[in-house]
């Protein structure tokens, strides 16, 4: 199962991740080896950006909880990137390092072997990273210049005159010169052989030029792939995730997806969910593997102590049972041990063993130490001391007895108590895993076109949209103003361009509340301006055309010829679910037009509650009204500013 990225995953991931370039950095999280980049999208809103060290670095929904004390690397990457632009990211050549460029630094990603994540400053020194480490030919440190690791071929640009030198010069087999000499890993190579129909195990230098050629081609065949992402499935288990179709995984099920960073996250993300749970845990499934190893030893002892009373108590009883033979036997030996002593008395046994002595023979072994025989009664060998009884050599066994029947009952009492145990901490194991996870998909749905823009559903039906930043002012008019809509601005600086869709059918009322929007949705909401003036005109008179002299820049348009102008209209906005195209959708626009369509909203204006707290207000407001709306959602709606809640009406 793959476990991390490969050089040609990251020269997929970093072409779509592209697309972040120009977005803000919110907030930044650290748990253990990653690190989470909060980001703001123009026109899209949140985007989460996911870094592994080591394994790998896209866009996701699996959100973890961060934990309730940030580490130091979490504030200092906070203080030095926080509320700066990423405004580039790159594959570093064809290795597995990404660098994103955000502001006056760079953050590193090293996504080979262990990985790391690394900060620099425009001077390219160490400013922190998630681990200090000491190599033989680079150190990361702070206040060391960062040096990248010994650089491989890149496989995209090589030319085939080096692509020949390079593998024909390799006295290995030919899958391993790809992999290793061109930074592509074991997987890619083996493709790129399948492909070309070349044998694997053959050693590289032996391969003719056709060969060669025939790799070569297929190599940049396959790094110019189209995209198609999939995660690959064996017997329903997802075994690897790929920016492209592969001909290796042939026959196998896929899973495909509109982007390689949405295939990663549903990859990695499910990893991240059984790590989770074996996290939550662990220490308790360590501790029941203790006590199952205990368990073991216990019932491996009780067996032990079972055996050995049983033992003991059935030579006491065989003692007893031949009580004539054995009493006879005691006095015969200590006889003969007084007559004779214990070193003839031995020599004497050996002898009559050879020469057929039935009482020899029952004598196995003889310790004249303890003073003692070992007979074989009945199959059993049997311990007689010459210098104690009969009764007193059975009651050495019976004692014996005792004591493992006590063992015994102790083993079983602490067998049973390790048996509680278990089930108490099966008990816990099954409660947390009953519990939320501390990671959390966040299901985000596919929003409608619009949605990029501010918008609003007039009280007469037409859409009206207006733009959020330059960008989307740009966008609003050069691409979605058309001759049938209606142009309208405020008069005020950083106000949105806003058009009203098929705005020549619309009536004054439409119009009105189009004007009302822009002038609230423009900095009179962040000034705690009440009232301001706007205006509306025909689209033929918006135009990037400048006068004379002058530039327009990101944005910025002309409006030549009449305005036809709106004077105090009242800065003050509404917010509530409405149903449109089938969807229920969260919507800020003016208090008559939300009204219009929906049953229940809330009626806000400038004022110091905080916009981050304003929204979570209002979340819980659409919440207890069984509306369960998205606080970046309700953040993205929103107008530029701090404001408060004015009126509820349910």
């Amino acid at each position: 199962m793959k476990q991390e990225m490969s050089s040609v995953d990251i020269k997929y991931i970093v072409e779509e991740l592209k697309s972040l370039e120009g977005a803000l950095i919110d907030k930044i999280y650290h748990d253990g080896e990653q690190i989470r980049i909060k980001l703001r999208v123009a026109g899209e809103g949140r985007k989460d950006l996911i870094i592994e060290a080591g394994r790998r670095i896209h866009l996701t929904t699996y959100i973890k909880e961060a934990p309730q004390q940030p580490s130091s690397f979490t504030m200092l990457l906070r203080k030095y990137l926080s509320g700066s632009r990423l405004e580039k990211i790159e594959q570093h050549d064809f290795d597995r390092i990404v660098k994103l460029k955000i502001g006056e630094y760079t953050l590193i990603a090293e996504l080979f072997k262990r990985g790391n994540i690394i900060l620099v400053d425009k001077d390219n020194v160490i400013v922190s990273a998630l681990r200090y480490e000491e190599f033989k030919d680079r150190v990361i440190k702070p206040k060391h210049e960062y040096k990248l690791p010994p650089a491989r071929e890149n496989p995209i640009d090589i030319s085939w005159e080096k692509f020949k030198e390079l593998i024909s010069s390799q006295e290995v087999e030919i899958v391993r010169a790809l992999a290793r000499n061109l930074n592509m890993g074991g997987l890619y190579a083996e493709e790129i052989l399948l492909r070309a129909g070349v044998e694997k195990t053959k050693k590289a230098n032996e391969l003719n030029e056709d060969e060669l050629k025939a790799i070569f081609d297929r190599m940049k065949e396959v790094f110019n792939s189209p995209k198609n992402p999939n995660i690959v499935h064996k017997d329903s288990t997802p075994i690897d995730v790929l920016p492209i179709e592969l001909k290796w995984y042939e026959g196998y099920e896929k899973k495909f997806f509109e982007t390689f960073s949405e295939a990663l996250d549903e990859y990695f993300g499910r990893i991240l969910i059984e790590s989770a749970k074996l996290e939550r845990t662990k220490k308790l499934q360590d501790k029941k593997r203790s006590l199952e190893v205990t368990l073991r030893k216990q019932e491996e002892m009780i067996k032990g102590f079972e055996k050995e009373m049983q033992e003991n108590q059935e030579i006491g009883d065989l003692i007893y049972a031949n009580f004539a033979f054995v009493e006879n036997l005691l006095k015969e030996l200590s006889k003969a041990v007084e007559k004779l002593g214990w070193e003839e008395f031995k020599k004497r046994i050996e002898e009559g063993k050879k020469s057929g002595n039935k009482v020899a023979q029952m004598i196995k072994s003889v310790d004249p130490k303890e003073k003692a025989v070992t007979i074989e009664l009945e199959g059993k060998k049997v311990r007689l001391y010459l210098d104690k009884s009969i009764g007193e050599n059975a009651e050495i066994y019976y004692e014996k007895a005792k004591k493992a029947k006590h063992k015994l009952e102790g083993a079983r009492k602490a067998h049973e108590d390790t048996l509680r145990k278990i089930e108490e901490i099966e008990k816990l194991i099954e409660e947390e895993e009953k519990k939320e996870l501390n990671v959390k998909k966040l299901e985000k749905r596919k929003k409608k076109w619009f949605e990029k823009f501010r918008w609003f559903i007039s009280s007469e039906g037409f859409l009206v949209i207006g733009g959020k930043d330059a960008t989307t002012n740009e966008i609003v008019v050069k691409k979605h103003m058309s001759e049938n809509d209606l142009y309208c601005h405020a008069d005020i600086y950083g106000a949105p361009h806003v058009v009203i869709k098929d705005g020549k059918k619309a009536g004054e009322k439409t119009i009105f509340e189009a004007c009302q929007f822009a002038v609230s949705m423009s900095r009179a909401w962040k000034d705690g301006i009440y009232s301001g003036d706007a205006y509306w005109a025909d689209p033929s008179q918006v135009t990037k055309k400048a006068p004379s002299g002058e530039y327009l820049g990101k944005g910025a348009f002309m409006v030549y010829g009449k305005r036809n102008w709106m004077h105090g209209l009242p800065v003050k906005l509404a917010i509530g679910v409405v149903e449109y195209e089938g969807e229920r959708l969260p919507m800020c626009g003016p208090v008559d037009a939300v009204k219009a369509h929906a049953d229940k909203y809330i009626v806000i204006r400038p004022g110091r509650t905080k916009k981050s707290e304003l929204a979570k207000k209002i979340a819980k407001i659409f919440e207890k009204w069984g509306y369960k709306v998205d606080l970046d959602e309700l953040m993205q709606i929103l107008p530029p500013g701090n404001g408060e809640i004015v009126e509820v009406v349910e």
